[in-house]
């Protein structure tokens, strides 16, 4: 041994002689220059490789097993194929790593995806079904051995269900190799997986392309359809009446379900007429007027609402509405309109474009996102105040379609209605300002 300690010939006699140590102690094996036997208090024997290389600031250790599971000669074995490989200036660490990122399976990569980027609810709920029941086969299989001929042979199987869930499933696939291919790399960042078989759909010309849905409410259905909601919201069921306030509120702003469903109390302002989206789509918060008919609804909602925080309350554990579909069905029933939330969303849009509101403005409002290279976008600054006067339009000429509004109703009348949105505070402040600026009309007069 060197020193009477740290070095020897490794053989089992001496090694299981060895007492634990107060503190972890390597000892070197006199047969294989870099194999050492790393000892830990609680007796834990592990060998390893630990050699210095020129040039390098840090000693390269590998992990080879612990003894006495990994024998000897065993030990010796891989230790002298890990200097090798160290030898010839590669690290075995990396090499190991590297053959251990190949192997990741679908499933791995798919939870990895989730887990690092940021989806909704309803994102999540369509990707974990494109991946654990279409493509159920394939989860544990490494993503590396998924081949072109793999996914021709998956979309053209989905697409004997449903041509647009093959498109869908695909689409979800391509996206876990592009994350693939940037989050897990080899030595000196190489890609492993540079190659996306999906893409073998568009070289091919074999995507299903079906076309987008484009329903929506026309003004001959805005009636039978409003008739619905107040029918249903009549027959006294606290859910029915939360899901259709919620649904009303949907067209009249062209929100998405989940940004409606997760309002909550604290994010709406009935005396300012403003509210505010924290979690959309997008990830960018939003922040729109309130409009006359839409203050009735929340005043009528605020006023019988219960302990929970959220808007469109529900009398279950979670206080707020989690599935409308029954009473999205009755509704369809009832009013004879086959239409769905989205296509509410899609009715917004076109009635907003007939009145001629502008780019900018109808985007904001459903908060998309304008194109990085716009710099008018990027001077264009909507705020509740300047989206309040578009939104009352759109939805004056939705009420007035469906017959709830009268397009000759007289000017006081939309006077009272504004000025019904007002505190008593802010009304004594109008009547003050609107009192000097008559009286000084007076006095310019005389």
């Amino acid at each position: 041994m060197e020193n009477n300690q740290t070095r020897f010939r490794f053989n089992k006699r001496l090694i299981d002689a060895l007492p634990n140590p107060n503190k972890r102690t390597r000892y070197r094996d006199d047969a294989v220059d870099g194999l050492v036997l790393e000892m830990a208090p609680s007796g834990t024997r592990t060998f390893r490789v630990y050699k210095k290389i020129k040039g390098q600031s840090s000693p390269i250790t590998v992990t080879l097993g612990k003894y006495p599971a990994m024998s000897i000669e065993n030990a010796r074995k891989q230790a002298l194929e890990a200097l090798n490989v160290i030898t010839s200036g590669q690290n075995p660490n990396e090499n190991e790593r590297t053959k251990k990122l190949a192997r990741i399976t679908l499933l791995e990569v798919y939870e990895d995806y989730i887990r690092i980027k940021a989806f909704s609810d309803s994102t999540l709920y369509s990707y974990k079904r494109n991946i654990k029941s279409y493509l159920k086969a394939y989860n544990n299989r490494p993503l590396i051995k998924f081949t072109e001929e793999d996914v021709k042979r998956e979309h053209r199987r989905i697409t004997a269900l449903s041509p647009a869930q093959a498109d869908a499933t695909m689409r979800v696939l391509r996206a876990l190799f592009n994350f693939a291919k940037y989050e897990y790399r080899g030595p000196e960042n190489i890609f492993l997986f540079e190659h996306n078989p999906v893409h073998i759909l568009s070289h091919q010309k074999l995507w299903n392309k079906v076309e987008r849905r484009n329903t929506r409410l026309t003004i001959g259905q805005l009636p039978d359809w409003f008739n619905a909601l107040d029918a249903i919201r009549n027959e006294g069921d606290l859910f029915a009446q939360s899901v259709c306030d919620m649904v009303e509120m949907a067209l009249l702003t062209g929100l998405r379900k989940t940004e409606l469903l997760s309002l909550t109390w604290d994010r709406v302002n009935l005396i300012e007429g403003t509210f505010f989206i924290s979690t959309t789509k997008n990830g960018d918060p939003l922040e729109l007027p309130i409009s006359l008919h839409l203050n009735r609804l929340l005043t009528r909602r605020e006023k019988n609402r219960d302990s929970s925080s959220f808007v469109f309350n529900a009398p279950n554990r979670y206080g707020q509405i989690k599935e409308p579909k029954k009473v999205l069905i009755k509704i369809r029933e009832k009013s004879g309109c086959d239409i769905n939330l989205h296509d509410l969303r899609r009715t917004f849009t076109t009635t907003a474009e007939s009145l001629n509101l502008g780019t900018y403005t109808i985007k904001r409002m459903l908060n998309h996102r304008t194109r990085r290279d716009d710099v008018t976008a990027g001077y264009t600054v909507l705020t509740p105040e300047e989206l309040r006067e578009p939104a009352q339009k759109i939805e004056n000429r939705l009420l007035i379609q469906a017959g709830i509004k009268d397009p000759d109703a007289p000017l006081d009348k939309s006077l009272a209605l504004l000025i019904e949105r007002l505190s008593d505070e802010q009304k004594k402040t109008l009547i003050t300002s609107l009192t000097e600026q008559l009286a000084e009309e007076i006095q310019t007069s005389e």
